[in-house]
């Protein structure tokens, strides 16, 4: 599906509206899937891929089935290189637990939606590398989202025993000077994975030794509000309509060394 059509296929209201909730992504992922398998397209949940055999037709293997194309994509997030492993490629990407923070408010509606408080990006705190951002409260009422934009390494497959509060103590110090009405400690955590690249920018190429194999990869946090333009250029390079945007070769002279 590309942008234009995506553009006119979602409908998103002016106003506060425009901060989507949960359950309208919910919804517009629902609709993107039914779209996707009314052209054809099949789903396989829980699947897991066990190996990969590149060549002018592409074998996957998984726990249930075997499955051959002609090219293949692996957009596989914080399991890009499980899977890239299989046709002798790793590249640099670093996978980190995000702690998602929720705060509440002293006052109800201090920091709403409604009372127009913007979202924000804050850069350059001392004491932290990276940058803090903020939305209005509005995804659950009366809690405001502050986030911290890095957190710890971990394995994608052991990410609920990671503990480390690394973040959620910044946030709770940022929280404390420039926030003064919210409470100083998180009313919610949750939690995601982000799968970084080094200079934080995307993996979008042909494998360096399989043209017939594209990786998706190496998000670094920010490639959500991008999937309609990155599905598109998956699919360009596929069928050989635009060379790569974010090359693999920028990482390392050897691209089959392990790092």
């Amino acid at each position: 599906m590309g942008v234009d059509q995506l553009k006119n296929d979602s409908h998103v209201p002016s106003g506060k509206q425009q901060y989507l909730s949960k359950f309208s992504l919910l919804a517009r992922h629902l609709i993107q899937k039914r779209v996707f398998q009314s052209e054809g397209g099949v789903i396989k949940d829980g699947d897991q891929v066990t190996d990969i055999q590149p060549g002018s037709t592409v074998t996957v293997t998984t726990a249930t089935e075997v499955y051959r194309a002609e090219s293949l994509v692996i957009t596989a997030g914080p399991w890009a290189n499980t899977l890239m492993a299989y046709t002798g490629l790793q590249i640099p990407l670093q996978v980190v637990k995000i702690n998602v923070c929720y705060w509440k408010e002293k006052v109800p509606g201090t920091y709403d939606i409604s009372s127009r408080f913007p979202c924000f990006v804050q850069l350059g705190v001392e004491g932290s590398q990276y940058h803090f951002y903020g939305l209005p409260s509005n995804e659950y009422p009366g809690l405001m989202k502050i986030c911290y934009h890095m957190g710890s390494e971990t394995e994608p497959d052991e990410r609920d025993r990671q503990t480390d509060r690394t973040d959620v103590n910044l946030l709770s110090q940022f929280v404390s000077r420039y926030l003064p009405g919210l409470e100083p400690e998180p009313a919610v955590v949750e939690s995601c994975l982000y799968t970084v690249t080094p200079d934080h920018h995307f993996v979008l190429d042909h494998h360096p030794y399989h043209n017939n194999i594209i990786i998706g990869a190496g998000f670094s946090g920010h490639g959500f509000k991008f999937d309609p333009v990155v599905g598109k250029v998956l699919c360009e390079l596929i069928l050989g309509q635009m060379p790569s945007p974010f090359k693999i070769k920028r990482f390392q002279s050897n691209p089959k060394s392990s790092l």
